[in-house]
Parts: C-alpha cells; sequence; structure tokens
C-alpha cells in the first residue's frame, strides 16, 4: 500500500533533494535508508526482561507526554538562572 509522508521541514526537504541527486536515488529511497540506518542506531529492546519493557514503555510516554507541554522557543539553556561565577541567582 502507498501512503503520503508530508516533510514539513525546508532543510528537511533540502537535504531529501541534494542527496538524492548526489546519489541518483529517489526521494524515497533516501527516506528509507536514512530511517533503517537511524532505526538500526535505536538501543536494542529485544533482550529486556517484562518488567524492564514495562518501565521503558512508561519512561517513553512519560516523556510524550512531557514533550506536549513545552512550551513554543522553550529550550534546556538556563543561562540567566547563574551568575558569572556559575552559582546560582
Amino acid at each position: 500500500m502507498t501512503r503520503q509522508l508530508n516533510i514539513r521541514n525546508d532543510e528537511v526537504y533540502r537535504l531529501a533533494h541534494v542527496i538524492a541527486g548526489e546519489t541518483g536515488r529517489t526521494i524515497t529511497e533516501v527516506v528509507e535508508a536514512a530511517l533503517r540506518d537511524y532505526g538500526a542506531k535505536l538501543p536494542c529492546r529485544d533482550d529486556l526482561t517484562p518488567e524492564q519493557r514495562a518501565t521503558y514503555e512508561a519512561l517513553r510516554e512519560l516523556s510524550r507526554e512531557t514533550a506536549r507541554h513545552k512550551k513554543p522557543g522553550a529550550t534546556s539553556e538556563h543561562g540567566d538562572m547563574y551568575d558569572e561565577s556559575g552559582l546560582p541567582i
């Protein structure tokens, strides 16, 4: 079954086209190869015990839920909370 994937990031779109042009592959082939490579680098979960898998899934869900509440423009840079010596204000 053929499905459509929308890319809503100009840089990702540009990179996919550049790589496809340089390699003579289609955009679909480039995206597929990139996703397969990325997936191969993910931690293997096959060797987890049921308890470890449950903990892993609970943490992933917590991460997804937390990400939904991130304010636009929020970063992990908190330099405004410390003085010039690196001590908390």
